[in-house]
């Protein structure tokens, strides 16, 4: 079917062009030449029905490549790449409207032992399921990503680290009391989370990345399990 769409373009212009050449070099009465002006008009008709529809499925293929480069194949998060453009956004956004903005940076908690005892497949269950957790605790206009492995990032728009406690904490509440599981495993995991606030921890999108992955890992030595 491919093949033969591919030679219909080519084939309904040439035909239009061999009725126009008919025309000027061969037909001299007047019924001959409305017959075969009505005949292109056909074969116009069809080419335009024809590049209506090569448009679409163009359109279809590139909506369908740039969402692939915005979110995660895994998780349908957005991508690290995309945060980080996300993040430079919403932070001149803030700027410019005189805005709080806090970044959360998630890690789960000694991940890698379920890789390490379930094997990939239930580890990537685990990050699929605490990715939506994540999504499914946060406003739809704030912006969820998977930074790396196992590690999430937050960015809560117009949002001081005070006003998004209550929301950080249902986050890590719920991915403690979830059951991950499948047919033969049982699973309960925990999240560490840091906080950094726009602009009182830094103006930069650098500096809030590197503010909350510090405050991130501070937990981690404290046992995990909470945020900072």
């Amino acid at each position: 079917m491919r093949n033969i769409f591919k030679y219909i373009s080519p084939l309904i212009f040439l035909i239009i062009f061999l009725i126009i050449l008919l025309e000027i070099n061969y037909l001299t009465h007047e019924n001959q030449i409305i017959n075969a002006n009505f005949i292109g008009l056909i074969f116009s008709i069809l080419g335009l029905f024809y590049s209506v529809i090569v448009w679409n499925k163009f359109m279809a293929n590139y909506n369908n490549l740039i969402q692939n480069s915005m979110l995660d194949g895994m998780t349908g998060l957005f991508t690290h790449k995309f945060f980080m453009d996300r993040l430079e956004s919403e932070l001149g956004r803030a700027k410019r409207h005189k805005e709080k903005l806090t970044l959360l940076f998630l890690d789960l908690d000694k991940f890698k032992r379920i890789n390490d005892t379930y094997g990939h497949l239930f580890g990537d269950l685990v990050i699929k399921e605490t990715a939506n957790l994540i999504k499914n605790n946060v406003r739809t206009h704030d912006t969820v990503a998977r930074y790396g492995g196992e590690e999430f990032a937050v960015v809560l728009v117009n949002t001081s680290k005070e006003e998004c406690l209550k929301t950080v904490e249902r986050i890590r509440s719920n991915i403690e009391d979830y059951n991950f599981s499948n047919d033969e495993i049982n699973e309960n995991m925990t999240i560490s989370i840091g906080l950094a606030e726009f602009p009182s921890d830094s103006q930069e999108s650098r500096g809030l990345i590197r503010f909350a992955d510090e405050m991130m890992y501070e937990v981690k030595k404290l046992g995990g399990n909470m945020a900072k």
